[in-house]
């Protein structure tokens, strides 16, 4: 009898656990629904930016970049070269200009981005043999202007070089098979795999896609927190009430809100966003899933660990607006690992998105699997359970710093009644 007792307690407190855990995960849902800027932050940062993102930098390189062309060799060399440019699929030749102040003049303008100077001697120097040398002057306001122009340049005067070679071969008696294979002995093919456009949001919005949901999570549970101190009398993270008082359900409950949500945000953005824009899609959906859950676990713990520190509603953005950059850089996407520094790769695995961002990109790029991405898949892992450790930890404290308040104010009530019944104990016996 006394086994089946205590069974059926342990029972009763399971499910009384289950049933709390439930409500505080329902509490947060419906603290979500009320609350106009967390649900912003939760819909609209991850609903639009993505697509605002996408047609930005659509369709992702700059052609026909409008030139000047300065021509101080008026010969049919250089009229050739301006030609050639002007064929590449990068320039666009705006411009013939007769001096370097006027091409700056229309520079300063805005109407060309970029000067070709062709000097007087180049002719001269190709007929006698000697190094021709091309100036090009790019507008550096925006680093693709300067990677159309050098590009499309650089691609004519190579070609222009190996024309001359293979002439100067033909004119000394060389047959053309052999002075085609002298001229260009090994010949490079270049074909990019996962990004043929050479584009910049192929590269890096999928990347910037996995930093967004990292960032929106902690400014959300931030401001969360933030809302809960101001709206209770005693400035506490958790309300100072006995029924909802437990670390572990805390935890699960609120956790479990935020990962359900982001679970239904990551099939949006990391799954349509890329099919919508042609962006590259390598990976199966279950390869996704062994990174992509880590990483929203280990980012809600993190969060719920920092948010004990949130006075109020604005403290979580100063830390969103002081982490997004400095993430993004540590990713090693933007800056190779190998140059990285030790203290530098410690910091990089503080954060959850270092290790997604990397591993989203293998898989989803160069179609990596699960085994290829296991050390991203193990360091989010661990990154979750120390993480959860730690927000139990600080939970904890706020647990119990809520239960003291809570007994102090169950005993001076009690303290309260008792005077009031003394009181008026002591008035009845006077009056008779």
């Amino acid at each position: 009898m006394k086994s089946l007792y205590n069974n059926n307690s342990q029972q009763a407190s399971r499910d009384n656990g289950i049933a709390a855990t439930f409500r505080i995960w329902i509490r947060e849902y419906q603290l979500i629904l009320n609350d106009v800027g967390i649900m912003i932050i939760l819909l609209a940062v991850p609903l639009l930016y993505p697509v605002l993102y996408s047609f930005i930098y659509y369709p992702e390189v700059v052609r026909e970049l409008p030139i000047a062309v300065v021509d101080l060799s008026h010969s049919t060399d250089s009229r050739k070269f301006s030609r050639n440019m002007d064929a590449t699929p990068e320039l666009l030749v705006s411009a013939n200009c007769t001096s370097m102040e006027e091409a700056i003049e229309l520079f300063k303008q805005k109407k060309v981005r970029g000067i070709v100077l062709i000097p007087e001697s180049y002719s001269r120097d190709i007929v006698m043999h000697r190094p021709a040398v091309i100036s090009t002057y790019a507008d550096m306001e925006f680093f693709l202007y300067y990677k159309a122009l050098v590009s499309g340049s650089s691609f004519v005067a190579l070609q222009n070089g190996r024309d001359l070679q293979i002439q100067r071969m033909l004119d000394s008696g060389v047959p053309k098979t052999q002075a085609n294979i002298s001229a260009e002995p090994l010949k490079v093919v270049d074909n990019a795999l996962t990004n043929p456009a050479g584009g910049f949001a192929s590269y890096g919005i999928p990347a910037a896609l996995i930093l967004i949901i990292q960032q929106t999570i902690v400014l959300a549970i931030g401001i969360m927190a933030g809302t809960s101190r101001e709206r209770h009398p005693t400035g506490t993270l958790i309300a100072p009430d006995p029924n909802r008082l437990g670390t572990f359900r805390l935890v699960i409950g609120k956790s479990s809100a935020y990962f359900s949500i982001y679970a239904l945000l990551s099939i949006y953005m990391l799954g349509l966003i890329p099919m919508w824009f042609g962006y590259a899609r390598n990976s199966n959906f279950s390869n996704l899933i062994a990174l992509i859950t880590p990483f929203l676990l280990s980012s809600i713990f993190m969060a719920m660990s920092l948010s004990v520190v949130f006075q109020k509603r604005e403290s979580a953005m100063m830390l969103f607006i002081f982490t997004s950059i400095p993430c993004f850089f540590l990713s090693g996407l933007i800056w190779p690992l190998s140059n990285f520094g030790p203290v530098w790769l410690v910091v990089r695995d503080l954060f959850p998105s270092s290790e997604a961002m990397f591993g989203f990109m293998k898989m989803n790029s160069l179609g990596a699997s699960i085994y290829e991405t296991r050390k991203e898949i193990m360091t989010l892992w661990i990154q979750t359970g120390v993480y959860f450790l730690l927000a139990c930890s600080v939970y904890a404290y706020q647990v119990r710093k809520s239960s003291d308040l809570w007994n102090r104010f169950s005993n001076n009530r009690i303290n309260s009644i008792r005077q009031k019944i003394n009181s008026s104990k002591s008035s009845s016996i006077i009056t008779d």
